[in-house]
């Protein structure tokens, strides 16, 4: 099922963009990547900004995006 994440959110959306982000070691430039790849205070202030969905399967969150908020889809 896919759904509109909310705060709440935050925590599982910081493992899952940090865990996809590993994917991207080592293919971009050193100082872009860093661990994590972004903060969960980074997350929260990007929710303020975008709307963020999930796919989520029975309880669990299983892959996240991001749009901006607006008429850009």
């Amino acid at each position: 099922m896919i759904r509109e994440l909310c705060f709440e959110d935050a925590q599982d959306i910081f493992e899952i963009v940090n865990k996809a982000a590993c994917a991207y070691q080592g293919h971009i430039p050193d100082d872009c990547y860093h661990e994590p790849y972004m903060s969960e205070e980074e997350i929260r202030c990007d929710m303020k900004n975008m709307i963020f969905f999930g796919w989520q399967d029975k309880d669990k969150l299983l892959g996240v995006m991001g749009s901006p908020s607006g008429d850009v889809w």
